[in-house]
């Protein structure tokens, strides 16, 4: 082999007379530069760092408060890398038609083969490919080369990854071939048509047959047809063909059946391609007063919102993780997914055909600017029409995908085009938006809007409709709060919430993740497990609504999994960096929200109980609210053995849980779940001592016998009896043995910033942490060795600390490993001369453990953790502020001026000054779910300016002035008094940017923004 030049076994994938697709992600080379001259083949990539694809660099990058991707792209590095590729052509492919193929490529990628460039794609998510027949035909080697650039920031609203995150590919053809997406499948009833677009590139006219051939799940042939054909010389030709098959087994969520249609070309005797195309037989029909049909049956849409990226993994999913997730929230309940807001992965569309998961694709977030640097801003205008058809063409013919949408809290008139464009390249699907040019869509689609009390009462009735985004709650996995939140304060004439009532009079849970004193400001708070905090309804509201009102086909929660970015504006930005509106985490956590779907969702009997019962700091006697989530008849809770009564879940809102009143004391609770009397489902949980252990296991599909694959490892923090402790914070540190290494490391939190990719520990948040193992080619066990310092890291209730390591095989048998571990308590790092472990030990506050890992003989880890009054969760009587939370000015994008911290009463960390000597300006970004509307923008201001009656600035609002001249009265100090003026505003769908500058000169100081 030629050094730096891939050799490709032809001998392995050519067959004579069929189309191939080769996965081409092994062995690439990067850079995180923008080097010039990196197209060419002659440059020198030996120094380059050597990778497989998918590949996302910012996910592997350390988290940046400074970071430009900011608050809406999780504080991750972005920037420009090349990829590059070097391999030797086979002689196979000479004379053929050749394509290379991105499935997708953030963002603005430049693909260049031996220096020629083969074009430009500024969209990043979307497949697109390449003719590379010229350079096969002359070439005996091909150097691929990838410019990405994803430098301008923040490029969307949410994280987005950068690189080739998806698969790519090489495609081999004969001259007369099937076209790429050029096979489009229908079916109505037992009828099925198929248009099959058939290219030829020679120079030659030529008689073919096209030869279609049905195949059934088992690969059975249940019907064939034949076309014959007159092929013009470097033309495309379409082709329709018309059949039926005979009691077809039909796709749905419960029998996800699937057929493949086999398209040969024939050229007299001779074979010359053979494509294949995967479909479902089902009818789908939309009927305004009763929503959507399948095959007969009315269906309610029970959907999710999901974004790209799976937390540490960032965009670049595996596929088995991948496929968990889908699967994962169909356990939940889910029977649909919202791409939003962007088109997924190829191999995404097809595990839902094959799990029975719906899917509304959406290809457009807006179809102008909405972030700083997105594609609206970028190359909307330009490109829209060609990755609209690409986009369509490659989807179309999966049957999981049953509506289009086409944006999301936009608007213009392209929306009318937008929707023109998909019924002529698919007519059989209508479309929809989030609340975008609304007036051209098939199906009345509204996001946070739908959420409003009352809206159902004058909701049109002349299209299906469907809440694209409802409904907004938040919730922190193993967090409590039994008084009730709503982002914009209640009553909110804006959002026109429903009243939810607090669970208890006073607020009986006081743990925190940081002292109040030390919130950069109000928003940075973490949000209650018990579905009350929201922004306008819970999410039981929302499940009855869809069950309960005919016209309603259906929601998409916001959102089903946790995801990177978008941490600013409900959250508050650093170090929060993620949205907290997932039933599940980033980590793949299931959180109580989880069970509530399931329990209105799904029919094998379950029952849930929340909150945890350990509550160290509680006073003996608090009643606890004791909510338990069930599909069964009858609920029974006990505590210690002693039943607490019985109670039939309900079906209005507030009455879907169960909920005792239970006075707290360590113990067991019980809860026992009974269908027709008999007992069918339980779950108890218990008071938990001071953690001591870690128990690990598998979630999902374990790993292959051999070759490339990942796990998910669940680290679960417990106590000597095996109990979960649900505050474990402690870290853990990993070795794996054998021919696997850790990809990532997670645990859920939306405010830990420690890298992910190819770390070596991670503290556990709220007693879980989840590894990501990932194997080599090579054979052999695979075996994860994990060791922690576990104990109360305030020393709460025990001063006890064990260290403790545990084995788990991943792949073959656990080997017998001898494990030795010294320690220290004087912060000096231990060697085996130190105190041999033996059994749990004492420490005060203050003390730092360090231990010494020694497998077989051999240093494994130096672990280390500190007990103290400053770590750790806080115990305190830290209760939450409820009062109605601001945009921080300091937060936001400035220029021209100091942020101060000297005065008083300002909210936040600081307020920015404007000096007369200097001429600045502030701006806010704010996303606005609820569409249209009329507002009140309130400036909390300081001003006092000598022989006048105050100051003035200039007020722009979405690009518009709004106010040249809006006076800021003075107050009695500068920087210390604050007043707050009001105007009334037009509240834009979507995106909304609020921006004040200096008019007269004056010095004055803005503290916060708060829209009404």
């Amino acid at each position: 082999m030629k050094k730096g030049i891939i050799l490709i076994a032809s001998c392995l994938f050519w067959i004579v007379g069929q189309t191939q697709k080769i996965n081409f992600n092994d062995q690439w080379s990067f850079i995180q530069k923008d080097i010039v001259g990196s197209e060419v083949s002659s440059y020198n990539d030996q120094s380059w760092r050597k990778l497989n694809l998918p590949h996302d660099w910012s996910i592997e990058g350390e988290y940046d408060e400074k970071n430009p991707m900011g608050d809406k792209c999780g504080y991750l590095p972005a920037g420009i890398g090349w990829y590059r590729k070097t391999i030797s052509v086979p002689k196979e492919w000479k004379g053929k038609q050749i394509e290379i193929i991105f499935d997708g490529v953030f963002m603005n990628s430049t693909v260049y083969a031996n220096g020629v460039k083969l074009g430009v794609r500024p969209f990043g998510w979307i497949t697109f490919g390449y003719d590379i027949s010229e350079q096969v035909r002359t070439s005996n080697t091909i150097t691929f080369a990838v410019r990405v650039d994803n430098d301008q920031q923040p490029s969307a609203r949410w994280y987005t990854g950068s690189g080739i995150y998806a698969n790519t590919w090489i495609d081999i053809r004969d001259n007369i071939h099937v076209v790429n997406d050029g096979v489009f499948v229908r079916t109505e009833g037992n009828t099925i048509k198929i248009d099959t677009e058939i290219k030829n590139t020679t120079t030659k006219r030529s008689k073919v047959i096209l030869k279609t051939t049905f195949l059934d799940a088992n690969g059975k042939s249940v019907q064939t047809i034949e076309t014959k054909l007159k092929l013009e010389s470097n033309g495309t030709q379409k082709v329709a063909q018309q059949t039926h098959i005979d009691n077809p087994s039909l796709w749905s969520i419960e029998t996800p059946t699937l057929y493949k249609a086999v398209s040969e070309i024939y050229e007299g005797e001779k074979l010359v391609d053979r494509f294949e195309t995967r479909f479902g037989i089902r009818d789908i029909k939309w009927i305004p007063e009763t929503g959507m049909w399948i095959n007969g049956k009315n269906v309610k849409i029970q959907g999710v919102c999901n974004h790209q990226d799976a937390g540490a993994l960032g965009a670049a999913v595996p596929d088995k993780i991948l496929r968990f997730r889908i699967q994962q929230l169909k356990d939940m309940g889910v029977n649909t997914i919202r791409t939003a807001h962007n088109p997924q992965t190829p191999q995404f569309y097809a595990m839902c055909d094959e799990i029975g998961m719906m899917v509304m694709d959406e290809i457009f977030d807006g179809w102008e600017q909405k972030a700083t640097h997105d594609y609206g801003e970028q190359a909307f205008a330009k490109w829209w029409k060609k990755d609209l058809t690409d986009w369509l063409r490659r989807d179309r013919n999966h049957p999981s995908i049953v509506i289009y949408s086409v944006g999301n809290e936009t608007h213009g008139d392209v929306g009318k085009d937008l929707v023109a464009e998909c019924h002529v390249n698919d007519p059989t699907r209508p479309v929809t938006s989030g609340h975008s040019g609304s007036e051209f869509m098939d199906v009345f689609g509204v996001n946070g809007s739908s959420e409003k009390m009352g809206w159902f009462d004058t909701l049109p009735k002349d299209r299906v409709f469907i809440a694209t985004e409802n409904t907004h709650t938040w919730q922190v996995r193993g967090y409590y709060r039994t008084k009730t939140w709503y982002r914009d304060g209640y009553p909110s004439a804006k959002q026109q919430p429903y009243e939810i009532p607090d669970l208890t009079e006073k607020e009986v849970f006081t743990h925190d993740w940081i002292e109040e004193a030390n919130r950069k400001f109000r928003k940075q708070i973490f949000n209650s497990s018990y579905d009350n905090a929201t922004v306008r309804l819970t999410s039981r509201h929302n499940i009855a609504q869809i069950r309960d009102i005919p016209n309603y086909a259906g929601s998409f929660r916001w959102t089903g999994h946790d995801y990177l970015g978008e941490a600013g504006y409900v959250h508050g930005g650093w170090p929060f960096k993620a949205f907290m509106g997932g039933a599940i985490d980033m980590a793949n956590f299931e959180k109580d929200l989880f069970y509530l779907y399931q329990s209105q969702w799904t029919t094998k009997p379950m029952v849930h109980i929340l909150p945890h019962w350990t509550h160290p700091k509680m006073k003996l006697g608090t009643e606890i609210p004791v909510w338990v989530y069930s599909n069964c008849d009858t609920v029974e809770l006990f505590f210690d053995g002693v039943s607490l009564g019985k109670i039939n879940p309900g079906t209005e809102w507030d009455k879907m849980q169960c909920q005792w009143m239970v006075p707290y004391q360590p113990g067991a609770l019980k809860a026992v779940g009974y269908k027709n009397g008999r007992i069918v489902s339980q779950e108890t949980i218990r008071t938990a001592d001071t953690p001591s252990e870690n128990r690990l296991s598998i979630d999902g599909e374990p790993l292959s016998k051999s070759g490339n694959d990942i796990v998910q490892v669940r680290i679960t923090v417990t106590d000597a009896k095996g109990e979960m402790y649900p505050y474990g914070e402690n870290r853990t540190y990993f070795t794996v043995l054998g021919p696997g290494k850790i990809r990532a490391l997670d645990n859920g939190s939306p405010v830990d910033v420690e890298k992910h990719f190819e770390a070596s520990n991670r503290i556990a948040f709220y007693g879980l942490t989840r590894a990501y193992v990932e194997t080599t080619k090579e054979t052999g066990a695979v075996t994860l060795v994990a060791s922690a310092i576990l104990g109360e890291k305030k020393l709460i209730t025990s001063n006890l600390v064990s260290i403790d390591t545990q084995v788990l095989a991943l792949r073959g048998a656990a080997p017998k490993l001898a494990i030795v571990t010294y320690y220290t308590t004087d912060g000096t790092t231990p060697t085996v001369q130190s105190q041999k472990y033996s059994a749990p030990f004492t420490v005060t506050l203050g003390t730092t453990v360090k231990a010494l890992v020694l497998i077989d003989g051999k240093p494994s880890e130096i672990l280390s953790e500190r007990f103290a009054e400053d770590e750790g969760f806080v115990w305190n009587d830290n209760p939450t502020n409820t009062k109605v939370i601001g945009d921080q000015a300091e937060q936001a994008k400035f220029t021209g001026v100091s942020i101060v911290t000297k005065g008083a009463d300002f909210n936040g960390t600081g307020y920015l000054l404007f000096d007369k000597k200097q001429s600045g300006s502030v701006e806010w970004y704010q996303e606005n779910d609820g569409g249209e509307a009329k507002a009140e923008i309130w400036i909390r201001y300081s001003a006092k300016v000598e022989g006048k009656t105050g100051s003035a600035i200039k007020l722009t609002v979405n690009g518009k002035v709004l106010n040249e001249k809006l006076e800021l009265p003075n107050t009695k100090n500068l920087g210390s008094d604050w007043n707050i003026v009001k105007v009334k505003i037009k509240l834009g769908r979507g995106a909304n940017n609020y921006k004040i500058e200096p008019a007269d000169g004056s010095t004055f100081a803005i503290d916060e923004i708060v829209i009404k």
